[in-house]
């Protein structure tokens, strides 16, 4: 049964079209551009070892969620996620409230920030701030976020902040195609007591298949993570660290319809 959930978002690559860029990103956010859809819903399911947020949890993860603009000012994102593993099953939830400043149609950036919070798979609570400078121009585009997390947990940084970015290229309107960074816990570059493990990057490439006139979108990527630096210290706390300082591996894929 498990199986058959992964590759649902496969299968129904050959059975639906989608629609030109709604989410070419899979951990990068992003505002909708002119002309896309105000309202996605999209599934996701993933395949990791070592993995962190928001890259997902380790072994089979799936994901439901939604992408709501609210006038022209304001956009809703909000998700719940199940991680399959051989225990119990576990859920985590997360909803943020996104202001739009500037919007790449008309100006040099887009620019949105706004707050939010997150219920972690191991129980804990997270307040989310999140930043998102980008630029759009004509067939390529570059994103990146500045997510800032305060975790009510034991052992945990006091604030923890994780840096993606995102670049695509549109071939010919049908397809994009690009690559992800994904950094956590950059101060372990220079801080040894770090409290989570050390820095832990992820790095790969995605696509994102778009045919005009449908509404419903596929993008499939993933990569590799790399733990950085190692830390002297190493936190209890209850959340989905790293067990150990292995590299790891996320595979993923995501289905998006636009109403």
């Amino acid at each position: 049964m498990r199986t058959i959930l992964l590759l649902l978002p496969f299968l129904a690559q050959g059975v639906f079209v989608a629609v030109a860029q709604n989410r070419p990103f899979l951990f990068t956010m992003e505002p909708p551009g002119k002309g896309e859809e105000l309202l996605l819903v999209h599934y996701a399911a993933a395949y990791g070892r070592q993995t962190f947020e928001p890259l997902g949890a380790d072994n089979v993860e799936q994901v439901l969620g939604i992408q709501a603009g609210i006038g022209e000012s304001f956009l809703l994102l909000a998700h719940a996620g199940l991680a399959l593993q051989d225990g119990p099953t576990r859920v985590s939830q997360q909803a943020e409230l996104l202001a739009r400043f500037m919007n790449g149609e008309n100006r040099v950036i887009d620019l949105a920030a706004g707050f939010g919070y997150r219920r972690e798979y191991g129980g804990t609570n997270v307040l989310l701030s999140r930043i998102i400078v980008g630029h759009r121009s004509g067939s390529w585009q570059l994103f990146g976020n500045l997510l800032l997390e305060k975790a009510f947990a034991a052992d945990r940084d006091d604030f923890d902040a994780i840096v993606t970015g995102g670049f695509s290229h549109d071939f010919g309107g049908t397809v994009q195609a690009g690559f992800e960074i994904v950094g956590q816990d950059l101060e372990g570059f220079w801080d040894r007591d770090e409290a989570e493990g050390g820095a832990t990057l992820f790095m790969g490439p995605g696509v994102h298949l778009a045919f005009p006139g449908t509404t419903c979108g596929l993008t499939v990527g993933g990569g590799l993570i790399l733990r950085a630096t190692q830390s002297a210290r190493f936190s209890d706390a209850p959340r989905d660290l790293p067990a150990g300082r292995r590299n790891g591996f996320v595979l993923r894929t995501e289905l998006a319809f636009g109403l």
